[in-house]
């Protein structure tokens, strides 16, 4: 079996986080491996073009625009802490915030950076129905092994 040197570890900041990062942890230790901490954010103007057909004054773009920049830089406090927390006994060679499609972002995160493993968490049924399985697709249109955690 090939090692692994980069571990990607996209994390969406849940209560099932915490669950998934003691297997991100052990597979650093076993092989040795960086991790890579990556938290994709939706557009928020997405929202206001799918939902508001003909917005009003203010410029919803404009404040979605504002409302996504302060969700980006709390987003980065919150994975820092987490990082600190739950991840401190490891190598962490990156912990990136990034807005766009969930698994598209994922899918190019790992071409850019060489990453020879994900390790996700696979989340209840109701997430599944609101949000779609993103694991599933980045499992599916990768071309590295994908460990998947199943948390109930």
């Amino acid at each position: 079996m090939e090692g692994f040197n980069k571990i990607l570890y996209p994390i969406a900041l849940t209560d099932i986080s915490p669950s998934v990062a003691p297997y991100v942890v052990t597979m650093a230790k076993q092989f040795d491996a960086e991790i890579h901490l990556l938290h994709v954010l939706r557009r928020f103007d997405w929202f206001v073009d799918t939902y508001i057909s003909d917005p009003p004054k203010p410029d919803f773009k404009r404040i979605a625009s504002d409302f996504e920049s302060k969700m980006h830089l709390q987003t980065q406090q919150k994975l820092e802490a987490f990082k600190q927390k739950y991840l401190k006994d490891v190598r962490i060679a990156s912990t990136d915030v990034v807005t766009g499609t969930h698994y598209k972002q994922i899918l190019e995160y790992v071409d850019e950076k060489k990453i020879d493993l994900i390790i996700m968490g696979t989340g209840t049924t109701v997430l599944k129905i609101i949000f779609g399985s993103v694991t599933e697709k980045v499992s599916r249109l990768t071309d590295v092994p994908v460990m998947l955690v199943k948390i109930n």
